[in-house]
């Protein structure tokens, strides 16, 4: 009783968050102001993001444009708020899917063990040897190109290496005092697997859910910029910078502002993960 007390105190709040470290610190308000701009900034910047004016192109910072107008007069500010949208929406969906799979696959197959667990290993393995991108650029071209099949597409090269983290996870803590003390007292897997492995391995599945959401960005990001993503004219990250690079010699913002906030959300993302595996590590607290 006393240690849950004290676990909720204000004071143990406030030492979980100086063990965050600056950094830390610093890529979560980053990512928190991030999500805000990509949730509240269009009922504050009401710009149409796709409306045209080539009497306006490429515009400086001005009052009407605060970041000014790409190659069609279009303003950036609001094409980076609805990027956002997509981009950030996009990441997440593929991370929760990707990890969903890997958790099931790995989590389920580690658990029964046997020659079911050494078969899907090997499959694991295999699929691993792949490239991920040149097979997502595959099953887009056999799906369509559409940002919803680019999800797809992402999700499906990505859960593998979920499985596999989870799979070490599982085997690891099967191998534990408590679980062999739980089977031995008649506990079925499943629950042994819900009640007993799953705590345990929640604070590590946070961290690696974190670390790559970043890689989910950029991952996006990377086949929207080669085509792959949302239908023109619709605002995204990864095609703002598609969209703008035949002009960046002379033009240079339109493609330097999306890079931007690629590389700022993708480095907040890396240092809260860094700093949530170091809290979660005991040899480094």
């Amino acid at each position: 009783m006393t240690a849950s007390i004290a676990k909720s105190s204000p004071r143990a709040r406030h030492l979980r968050v100086q063990r965050l470290g600056l950094g830390g610190l610093a890529g979560a308000m980053t990512l928190v102001g991030m999500l805000a701009f990509a949730a509240a900034g269009p009922f504050f910047w009401t710009h149409d993001p796709n409306a045209t004016d080539l009497l306006e192109r490429f515009t400086g910072f001005s009052a009407n444009h605060p970041l000014g107008t790409d190659a069609y007069g279009r303003d950036i500010l609001a094409r980076l708020v609805h990027g956002a949208r997509l981009s950030l929406l996009g990441a997440t969906a593929v991370l929760v899917g990707a990890l969903s799979l890997g958790l099931l696959a790995g989590a389920l197959t580690a658990s029964i063990g046997g020659k079911i667990d050494a078969v899907s290993a090997r499959v694991v393995d295999g699929l691993l040897s792949l490239p991920s991108l040149i097979v997502a650029l595959g099953i887009v071209g056999v799906l369509g190109k559409s940002f919803e099949n680019l999800l797809v597409a992402l999700i499906l090269t990505s859960w593998p290496w979920y499985a596999r983290i989870y799979r070490g996870l599982v085997v690891n803590q099967r191998h534990q005092t408590y679980v062999q003390a739980a089977t031995a007292l008649g506990c079925s897997p499943f629950r042994v697997a819900w009640r007993h492995i799953g705590p345990n391995i929640a604070g590590p599945s946070m961290v690696v859910a974190t670390v790559n959401l970043g890689n989910a960005i950029l991952s996006l990001a990377s086949l929207s910029f080669l085509g792959l993503g949302v239908t023109p004219p619709a605002a995204e990250w990864g095609s703002m910078v598609n969209d703008a690079r035949l002009h960046f010699q002379t033009h240079p913002w339109p493609i330097v502002a999306p890079g931007l906030a690629i590389s700022i959300t993708v480095i907040a993302v890396n240092l809260l993960g860094d700093s949530l595996r170091d809290l979660n590590d005991p040899r480094r607290r």
